[in-house]
C-alpha cells in the first residue's frame, strides 16, 4: 500500500505581492528546496511575463541571489536560470540556512 506523505503543486499564477516585489527589485534572495520548486518558479515567471524568452526571465533576476539546497536543485537552477549563487554543503533546510547566513555575513 502506498501512502503519500505530502502533496505539492504549483499555483495557477504568481502571488501579486511577490510579483510586484520582484518587478520592483525588492527581492534579495530566492531559495529553492527542490528541483520542482525551480521548475514551478520558472513556469510562473513565464506565465506572468507572458513570454517563453529566457532572456526576459533572467533579466528579472539580475540582482537576486539564487540559493539551492543541494546539487540536484542546483543543476535545475543552472538549466533554467543559468546560475546558482550558493548551494548548501549539508543538503537540509538547516544547511541551507547556515550557508545563507555565511553568504550574507561576508558582506
Amino acid at each position: 500500500m502506498e501512502v503519500p506523505a505530502y502533496q505539492s503543486g504549483c499555483p495557477d499564477k504568481i502571488d501579486a505581492q511577490a510579483w510586484e516585489a520582484l518587478q520592483n527589485k525588492q527581492i534579495n534572495i530566492i531559495t529553492f528546496a527542490s528541483s520542482k520548486t525551480v521548475t514551478n518558479f520558472y513556469k510562473l515567471l513565464q506565465k506572468a511575463l507572458n513570454t517563453s524568452s529566457k532572456v526576459d526571465i533572467l533579466s528579472l533576476l539580475d540582482n537576486v541571489c539564487l540559493a539551492s539546497i543541494g546539487p540536484q536543485t542546483s543543476k535545475t537552477c543552472h538549466e533554467l536560470l543559468d546560475r546558482v549563487n550558493l548551494e548548501a554543503k549539508e543538503y537540509t533546510l538547516e544547511g541551507l540556512t547556515k550557508e545563507l547566513v555565511q553568504y550574507f555575513s561576508r558582506g
